[in-house]
């Protein structure tokens, strides 16, 4: 996960991602990462239309839980073939272990959220974006 700057405002920090180095592409080389390509503007400025990130498909298992502002990836809960890639927007915990997150466009006016089709199951994530490739 990466730390949000004390001098950046929300905003500032919302726009920024880690630039893919040498690390993450090993990671993604030994098949610890995966590729995925942005298709919509629902997340600018911080992802770009054709935009290439790459996931750690593990970073919520063993009981991690996603966290408030982590990008993700995940299933749509209405259309199961597609993939989605929103900002975490609040982290549900019921009594049960099952947890349910609202998940939000950067750019509301482009895209449909948790406003739209409610919150998401956590079993529904695929994974953390962790940094940006190109």
């Amino acid at each position: 996960m990466w730390k949000r700057n004390p001098r950046l405002s929300r905003a500032e920090a919302h726009s920024t991602l880690p630039r893919s180095g040498w690390r993450e592409m090993a990671l993604w080389l030994l098949r610890r990462r995966r590729l995925f390509r942005v298709t919509g503007e629902s997340m600018m400025p911080t992802l770009c239309a054709g935009a290439v990130v790459l996931l750690d498909p593990y970073a919520y298992r063993k009981g991690v839980v996603p966290q408030e502002d982590e990008i993700v990836v995940a299933r749509h809960p209405r259309q199961a073939e597609l993939w989605i890639i929103k900002r975490v927007a609040a982290v549900i915990e019921s009594d049960t272990a099952a947890i349910r997150l609202v998940l939000s466009s950067d750019n509301r006016a482009a895209g449909a959220d948790s406003r739209a089709f409610g919150a998401v199951a956590g079993d529904l994530v695929l994974g953390r974006v962790t940094s940006l490739l190109r």
